[in-house]
């Protein structure tokens, strides 16, 4: 897919594996057989769609019990290789993809995406989490990540690397379950406190807010919060962190801003005569 054409199939797959050895590929739990280890069920379901799109298809895994993340491409005879760093920037996918590859990142866990340790109380609250969206119990998990991210920030303060963490992590599950304008909430609500912060992974968060922005149906939303999306990729690019990948994500939040500008102005321009009425027993009753 392209930011203007969200919904193309060839967009890549996101990928967890858990604690407990068991993984999710896009909110999907992965079927492991008797004898067959985790990763070799991953490469078959991955090697299955890619035979189904006869080309290669690109996941973003995070493997939680080696805390890493890596990417990988399987092709439709079995055949994988990990891209690298200059080929992924380079790649004609499209911003749109990349910015739904960054949503994978949104979904690690805060004992390896922060530096300070995480106490076990807080670790058993993420993997209720987990389990949850390995379940597909996504409105469940939202429940749980919404209570986590305000416990934090209730108890640290939303500066706080738990808390950031956190709200990433509600924005990733909104996006597993198909809450577009809370993942773009609070998406642009992490790119902002790191914009505010310095930290470079700003660019990553206003990428993942942008994969969700483009998915708003509502005009009017996506005219609002795409104007702040767009400041939040100027301020990137005035701290010259941006790829012609990032780059590009920008210009077509921009193009489509322009044309989301001509509808909304036409709403607000309709004439107030198309109200309907209807008869009652006194007169004429405006709807």
């Amino acid at each position: 897919m392209t930011l203007s054409d969200p919904a193309v199939a060839l967009s890549p797959f996101d990928v967890y594996v858990s604690d407990e050895g068991s993984a999710v590929v896009n909110g999907e739990r992965v079927a492991v057989t008797e004898g067959q280890s985790v990763h070799e069920a991953i490469l078959d379901l991955l090697q299955s769609h890619a035979r189904t799109r006869q080309g290669p298809v690109q996941a973003t895994v995070f493997d939680r019990p080696d805390a890493r993340t890596f990417r990988i491409e399987v092709a439709p005879d079995g055949s994988s290789r990990i891209p690298g760093p200059a080929e992924d920037e380079a790649a004609t996918t499209g911003a749109g993809d990349r910015a739904d590859r960054h949503h994978a990142d949104a979904g690690a866990a805060l004992d390896t995406a922060v530096e300070t340790p995480v106490p076990a109380s807080l670790a058993d609250r993420l993997r209720r989490i987990e389990e949850a969206v390995a379940e597909g119990e996504t409105d469940h998990a939202s429940v749980l990540a919404a209570a986590l991210r305000e416990h934090l920030t209730s108890s640290h303060g939303a500066d706080h690397p738990h808390s950031v963490e956190a709200r990433a992590m509600e924005a990733y599950v909104a996006h597993l379950g198909g809450d577009h304008r809370l993942a773009t909430v609070l998406s642009m609500g992490v790119a902002r406190i790191r914009c505010g912060l310095g930290d470079t992974r700003a660019r990553d968060d206003v990428m993942r807010a942008t994969a969700a922005w483009q998915r708003l149906h509502d005009d009017r939303a996506a005219a609002a919060h795409g104007r702040e999306l767009l400041h939040l990729w100027t301020y990137i690019e005035d701290r010259g962190l941006m790829t012609p990948a990032y780059t590009e994500a920008m210009q077509q939040v921009q193009r489509r801003l322009v044309t989301l500008g001509a509808v909304v102005a036409q709403e607000v321009d309709a004439p107030a005569s198309t109200h309907s009425t209807y008869q009652w027993a006194g007169g004429q009753e405006r709807l």
